[in-house]
């Protein structure tokens, strides 16, 4: 099994991408306007099914596009699975709007054990495999610009307590920096993070498979990062300047009651149930 592999079948499906059906809106998940499904989710997640179902004997799929673990996010903690979003920024693509892209994670026994990431816009892949980083393009983080905004990502549905820390949020966000992007894929946001264009990058209760892909490469990178996983989301916090990760990770504790965890190399995951 090599992530590699699938990495050049993620490629080749969205080198063939340009016929304009793959953008049809396929459907509409759980009434949110901006939940789309394209052609070309279903196609990419086609891809990493049959990827996983050839080449990974044993592995259970956990896709976007696929059917949820009845255990919730605590099954990651056992076995191996293969976590994907086929396509994040769906509906940047059936709007024909930049930003968009593939996200895989490897996960044994509840470690990021290896992760892909495809940013076809960028003629781009990033695998980090068996402790190792492989680049089609090579680039090491600097310093974040002075003008670097932060990426903010949260879903349409907030608890009360999620809702008075993106209020929280928002405020320290335009204290902290030069004010707060969001355009519709946490995997470009990431990305963005670590070429410096933003100073941080902020998945408030985001679902799984929207950042962790991106765990092993905020290690390997060298950027402070702290996230806390639930049974059913994700929040991850990660940026140039720790004084700050740790200021939005005390505003979150503060109004919603959980604690973070800092990411370390090889470690297991810890999942709050």
């Amino acid at each position: 099994m090599s992530l590699l592999s699938l990495t050049a079948q993620v490629c080749n499906v969205f080198g063939a991408a340009g016929d304009g059906g793959l953008r049809m809106v396929q459907k509409v998940k759980d009434d949110q306007a901006r939940d789309v499904v394209s052609a070309l989710d279903q196609r990419l997640h086609a891809t990493a099914a049959s990827y996983v179902a050839d080449s990974m004997p044993g592995c259970s799929l956990l896709s976007e596009e696929g059917a949820a673990s009845s255990h919730g996010l605590a099954a990651l903690a056992q076995g191996e699975w293969l976590v994907v979003d086929p396509l994040d920024g769906s509906n940047n693509y059936v709007l024909s709007l930049p930003g968009y892209g593939f996200m895989a994670a490897h996960l044994v026994d509840g470690v990021v054990a290896g992760s892909v990431i495809v940013l076809p816009e960028d003629d781009l892949y990033i695998v980090f495999e068996h402790g190792e980083l492989l680049l089609s393009q090579r680039f090491s983080p600097p310093l974040a610009a002075p003008s670097a905004p932060i990426y903010y990502a949260y879903p349409p549905r907030l608890s009360e307590g999620g809702r008075r820390a993106r209020t929280e949020l928002l405020d320290l966000v335009d204290r902290r920096s030069a004010g707060l992007y969001r355009y519709g894929s946490a995997c470009v946001g990431a990305y963005n993070l670590l070429r410096g264009r933003h100073s941080a990058f902020i998945g408030h209760g985001i679902r799984v498979w929207d950042a962790i892909a991106y765990v092993p490469l905020l290690h390997w990178f060298g950027l402070p990062a702290r996230y806390h996983l639930g049974t059913s989301d994700l929040t991850l916090i990660a940026g140039f300047d720790e004084e700050f990760v740790d200021e939005a990770c005390a505003v979150i504790s503060a109004n919603e009651a959980i604690t973070f965890t800092a990411i370390s190399r090889d470690a297991k995951l810890v999942i709050s149930t």
